[in-house]
């Protein structure tokens, strides 16, 4: 019970849907609030790889950006040749 994935999700979870939750691949860690359990499972949907997807793409173009930026910097000092 204490290895705890990086791209699972707790939640408190009704006592009528444990059953039902458990299926799907979630248990039960703990105790909850009145009426519910504390439950660990997958990301529904993979959000995980969606948004990393997302956010490499996003750091990929920022990077991109960068180093045009520093490109026509070093241009302009004339630290690189012009391109033809």
């Amino acid at each position: 019970m204490s290895d705890f994935a990086m791209d699972h999700v707790r939640a408190f979870i009704a006592k009528t849907r444990v059953a039902e939750m458990t299926a799907k691949g979630w248990r039960v860690v703990g105790p909850g609030e009145e009426g519910s359990l504390l439950m660990e499972g997958p990301q529904l949907g993979g959000a995980p790889l969606r948004l990393s997807a997302l956010v490499n793409d996003l750091f990929d173009d920022l990077v991109a950006q960068a180093l045009e930026r520093a490109d026509r910097m070093d241009r302009a000092a004339g630290r690189l040749p012009r391109a033809a």
